[in-house]
C-alpha cells in the first residue's frame, strides 16, 4: 500500500470513528429531554382529573401515560449503559430493545386500550416467573437431597483402610477427603444450583432444608402477593374489557410490528441481531463477531431515530391525557 493510500485509509477510518462518536453523543444528549419528558407525564398523571378516571376511560387515558414513564425510564438506563461505552452485544441489544418498545408504544397509541394487554400479560408474566422459580427451587431442594446422601465419609473410608491398612496416614485421608468434596461440589455446580456455594458451609441436607423451609416458602407468598396484584387488576377494569384489549393472548412480534408499518425494520434487526445474539448455525461461520464501524454507526443512527420517535409517541400520549385535564 502507497503512503498515499495508507493515508486515505486511515483518513476513512478516523472519519468512521467521528461520525460513530457523534451518533453517540447525540443519542447522550437526549437524556435531559426524556428527564423532562418523564417529569411532565408523571405531573399529568397525579391530576385530580387523570387519576379519578375508572374503566374504560382509566384504561385508554392514565394506563398509557404510565407505561410511557416507564418507557422513558428505561430508555435513560439503556442509553446510560449501552452508548457511553460502544460494545458490540451492548449495542444490538439495545437496538433490539428500543425497536421492541416502538412497537408497543405505536400499538397502544393506536389503540390506547391495548395498554390493559399490555399491562396483564406483564402481570402474568410476574406470576409465570416466580412459578417457574419455586418449581427450580423445588426441583433443587431435591437434587441436594440426592448429594447428600452421597455425602457420607465412611464408604470412602472403609475403602481407604483396606486399600492401606497400617500404612494409612492422616495425609492420605485427607487428600482423599478432598477429592471426594470436590466431586461432589463440582457435580453441585454443574447441574446449576444456586445454593450450591452455601451448601458447600451448611452441608447439602441442611440446605436442601432450608430451601424448603425458607426460600420456597418466602417464593410462594411472593406468587400469592402478585396473583391477588393480578385479580385486583382483573377487578377493577373487569374481564371483558381485558379480553376486548387482546387480554394474555400470545403476543406475535412479527404480526405487531406489521400492524404498525415496522415490519422491513423487523426483518431485517431480528435476522441480523440473531445472527451475533444467539448460537444459530450461522452463527458459527459468521466471520466477524463484532460491529464494523460503518455498522455500528447504522445501528447507532436506528436507535437515534427511533428514540425521537419514543419521545414523540410519549408526548402524544401525554397531550391526550393532557386535554382530558381542561
Amino acid at each position: 500500500m502507497t503512503e498515499a493510500a495508507a493515508a486515505e485509509s486511515g483518513e476513512v477510518m478516523e472519519n468512521a470513528e467521528s461520525r460513530v462518536a457523534t451518533i453517540a453523543a447525540e443519542i447522550q444528549d437526549l437524556a435531559p429531554t426524556i428527564a423532562e419528558l418523564t417529569q411532565r407525564v408523571r405531573a399529568i398523571m397525579a391530576e385530580p382529573q387523570i387519576t379519578t378516571l375508572e374503566g374504560r376511560e382509566r384504561a385508554e387515558t392514565l394506563l398509557p401515560c404510565e407505561i410511557g414513564a416507564e418507557a422513558l425510564g428505561r430508555c435513560q438506563i439503556l442509553v446510560a449503559n449501552n452508548v457511553v461505552v460502544l460494545e458490540t452485544l451492548g449495542v444490538i441489544s439495545l437496538t433490539r430493545y428500543v425497536f421492541e418498545l416502538l412497537v408497543w408504544l405505536r400499538t397502544i397509541q393506536a389503540t390506547p386500550l391495548k395498554s390493559l394487554r399490555f399491562l396483564i400479560l406483564s402481570l402474568k408474566d410476574g406470576e409465570d416467573h416466580t412459578s417457574q422459580h419455586i418449581a427450580h427451587l423445588e426441583a433443587e431442594a431435591q437434587f441436594l437431597d440426592v448429594i447428600a446422601e452421597r455425602d457420607d465419609p465412611i464408604p470412602g473410608m472403609m475403602a481407604l483402610q483396606e486399600e492401606h491398612g497400617e500404612n494409612l496416614t492422616a495425609e492420605i485421608v485427607r487428600n482423599a477427603e478432598k477429592a471426594r468434596m470436590d466431586v461432589i461440589d463440582f457435580e453441585a455446580r454443574r447441574h446449576f444450583i444456586a445454593y450450591a456455594a452455601d451448601a458447600k458451609v451448611n452441608g447439602y441436607g441442611f440446605q436442601a432444608h432450608l430451601i424448603r423451609k425458607k426460600a420456597v416458602i418466602a417464593a410462594q407468598a411472593n406468587l400469592e402477593t402478585k396473583r391477588q396484584v393480578r385479580l385486583d387488576f382483573v377487578d377493577r377494569f373487569s374481564q371483558s374489557l381485558i379480553d376486548e384489549a387482546g387480554g394474555v393472548s400470545k403476543w406475535n412480534w412479527f404480526d405487531s410490528a406489521k400492524a404498525v408499518g415496522m415490519e422491513p425494520e423487523y426483518q431485517y434487526i431480528y435476522r441480523y441481531t440473531s445472527r451475533l445474539l444467539h448460537a444459530t448455525p450461522a452463527s458459527f461461520y459468521t466471520t466477524s463477531k463484532n460491529l464494523e464501524l460503518t455498522e455500528m454507526r447504522l445501528f447507532l443512527e436506528y436507535v437515534y431515530v427511533r428514540l425521537l420517535d419514543v419521545i414523540d409517541v410519549v408526548t402524544d400520549l401525554a397531550d391526550r391525557a393532557e386535554a382530558k385535564c381542561g
